[in-house]
């Protein structure tokens, strides 16, 4: 995945140069399919070893009281989890840019939720920095895409606040300075369990959870999007607050 500068980069170039995006387009596109083409071929044999098990275990039913064999069944499960979760995130690699009212958009998400907020007595806020309305009306971006990204934070917020803790969704403006241009910043943040400090750096990694039974795709999901809007995505948390920051280019 790309790095924060790797995207300052790219969309610097794409907002000089639009049809350059178009190269970076099927680059994507071939990626995806060679991707799709491996889950295939490896999906073919997996099922061929699953029917195979099956197949012994019905002729041979003692085979079920093996010390080894529900290992099997379970291995293969996860092998098909995985592949499912590759598929999943290789179909994130287009994106549909139109005018999107942000405000409006994270609102919708702040409100789907709000149900949930009251029933676990969780405190959970949305606000933008005001002066930029204009601007958070009128963005650039995949409208679908996003809010499943935003969505997908927030849910993960629910799962470490506990009864009496907050949820906060910011809109922000981040002013150019000489270093970095002009950003806008999606923050969610929340009061509840920490994300312990060793596993902060490879969060966003595919298939790496902090969750117990987690399969550590929709971190990686939600960096994928970000990455496809030319953006970046960083984590802080300690033992008093957990911030999400999206930084999304203008």
């Amino acid at each position: 995945m790309y790095s924060e500068s790797n995207n300052e980069a790219l969309a610097c170039i794409v907002k000089t140069n639009p049809e350059i995006e178009q190269y970076i387009n099927s680059i994507k596109a071939e990626h995806k399919k060679d991707t799709s083409m491996l889950v295939h071929e490896l999906r073919n044999p997996l099922t061929l070893l699953k029917g195979t098990i099956q197949y012994i275990e019905s002729k041979h039913p003692e085979t079920k009281d093996f010390k080894y064999w529900q290992q099997l069944h379970e291995l293969i499960a996860d092998m098909e989890n995985i592949m499912s979760d590759a598929s999943l995130l290789n179909s994130y690699n287009h994106i549909n840019k139109e005018e999107v009212n942000l405000i409006a958009l994270i609102q919708n998400i702040a409100n789907s939720f709000m149900p949930q907020a009251i029933g676990k007595d969780i405190r959970l806020t949305f606000t933008f920095e005001p002066g930029y309305e204009s601007l958070f009306s009128s963005y650039s971006c995949d409208a679908t895409k996003l809010k499943q990204a935003v969505t997908n934070l927030v849910k993960n917020a629910f799962e470490a606040v506990k009864p009496g803790n907050f949820i906060q969704i910011q809109l922000k403006h981040q002013p150019q300075t000489e270093a970095s241009p002009a950003k806008l910043s999606i923050i969610i943040s929340n009061n509840g369990e920490p994300i312990p400090e060793e596993l902060q750096e490879n969060i966003f990694t595919p298939f790496v959870s902090y969750k117990k039974g987690g399969s550590g795709i929709g971190l990686a999901l939600v960096k994928k999007v970000v990455d496809m809007h030319y953006g970046s995505i960083s984590v802080k948390s300690d033992d008093s607050l957990t911030v999400f920051t999206i930084q999304l280019p203008l």
